[in-house]
């Protein structure tokens, strides 16, 4: 009797994803769909009151300035200015910091002139999330509500507003993250190199592939950024190149600056401390993971100290850490990663009581919190977990996917049970 009591127990446990999630679900729900009502009634307003502000047009004058005037040409701060000013409607110019491969995607929708151009990448680069959110989903949750998550979160509505490549660079890290998993490791790695259109968003993601073990995806992913940066130098040539790190190198405005960690804390040795422990922390999760073999672990902290060593962050670079608490809801322990999951929908809401700062305060707190949490998990567990040994051989096969042929289903205490490919256990009633 007690033995069928363990596995009736064990079994229902992996059916019910969270207990305290089933209870507050209706409220969950519900603030979820208020917070992406308001995301999109702000994204329609900012589209109509400053569509001449957005980021986008930045991406589409250098691909017009290299069309015209050669690609070496691509960081001609006069050449820009007036390829932005000549746009309908015109608006305020800015440096653009993004490595020049943006121009060449950019380049070929000059052909139905800016605003169409806008909207087509705009409608491309959502279309290119949406088909990563359905690949990279978690497997035991609600597909709806997944998706009305992340129509909660208004980085994305602000990414989208901006038309940022940080859209796409949020989908190459899901489905990058997930074809490791899978064990494709090459072509994970490369996919994941697509991030590198904004580099300090990954700035320890090779550092941590590197550390894990993970030979083939770092290969995969520096021969993108090779291709990329060997791209680089034949089309901007020396000239182009050295009016690209001039621009790096210039002085960025406070607006730029104000949401990193060394603004937060106004520098000095604190920041370095907290800069250094989060180095740490993401080496420590990578050694881990090299028994574990998990890779959302090395993904997520490589993430979240990127963000912490950040020179400079804007508001739509959130959307990163958006996919970080994606990633972790999807391979992570359920309690945590639904934890995770509302933290984020709380600092990502719309519309907010807090101050500008202490919404950035909010972002660095889950930050440290998040990536805290990977690294002591990672000090106490130096193995895969495995189930006490005086649970019954067969419940032991249900909690420990090692202990059985992963293609083998096993039928215990009336469930029929196999495990996917992340070592996530799928029941069905037998």
């Amino acid at each position: 009797m007690e033995s069928k009591s363990w596995r009736l127990a064990v079994v229902e446990r992996l059916r019910r994803p969270s207990s305290l999630f089933s209870h507050i679900w209706p409220v969950w729900v519900t603030i979820l769909v208020v917070s992406a009502l308001l995301n999109f009634v702000i994204y329609i307003g900012h589209v109509h009151a400053l569509f001449s502000h957005n980021d986008f047009r930045l991406y589409y004058a250098g691909a017009e300035v290299g069309l015209r005037y050669g690609w070496s040409h691509v960081y001609d701060a006069k050449l820009d200015q007036a390829a932005v000013a000549a746009l309908v409607p015109a608006g305020p110019w800015y440096a653009l910091l993004t490595p020049a491969p943006i121009t060449w995607l950019v380049a070929p929708l000059t052909l139905f002139g800016y605003p169409g151009a806008y909207w087509l990448w705009v409608a491309l680069s959502l279309a290119a999330l949406a088909a990563a959110l359905w690949y990279a989903r978690p497997r035991h949750h609600s597909v709806a509500l997944y998706f009305i998550w992340w129509a909660a979160l208004a980085p994305l509505w602000f990414s989208a507003y901006e038309g940022q490549v940080t859209i796409l660079a949020a989908a190459a890290l899901l489905v990058g993250w997930r074809l490791l998993e899978t064990r494709h490791e090459f072509l994970g790695g490369a996919i994941l190199a697509a991030a590198l259109f904004k580099p300090y968003l990954v700035l320890l993601l090779p550092l941590a592939l590197l550390v894990s073990g993970r030979w083939r995806a770092l290969l995969g992913f520096t021969a993108v950024a090779a291709a990329a940066g060997v791209g680089m130098l034949l089309t901007l040539h020396p000239d182009g190149i050295q009016g690209y790190l001039a621009t790096l190198l210039a002085p960025h405005a406070p607006s730029e600056t104000e949401e990193t960690l060394r603004s937060a804390l106004g520098g000095g040795l604190p920041v370095l401390a907290i800069q250094a422990v989060a180095v740490l922390a993401v080496i420590a999760v990578a050694v881990r993971a090299r028994r574990t073999r998990a890779a959302w672990p090395v993904v997520v902290s490589a993430l979240m100290g990127s963000f912490l060593l950040a020179t400079y962050w804007h508001p739509q670079d959130y959307l990163v850490l958006d996919a970080a608490a994606a990633i972790m809801l999807a391979a992570g322990p359920l309690e945590a990663g639904v934890l995770v999951a509302a933290a984020v929908a709380i600092v990502s809401t719309p519309v907010s009581l807090l101050t500008n700062r202490q919404m950035i305060l909010a972002w660095l707190l889950f930050a440290i919190a998040f990536l805290g949490f990977l690294g002591v998990r990672a000090l106490r567990r130096s193995g895969p977990p495995r189930p006490p040994a005086t649970l019954p051989p067969e419940v032991r096969q249900l909690v420990d996917p090692t202990s059985h042929n992963a293609n083998t289903p096993r039928v215990v205490g009336g469930a029929s049970l196999t495990w996917d490919s992340q070592g996530s256990a799928k029941t069905a009633r037998s």
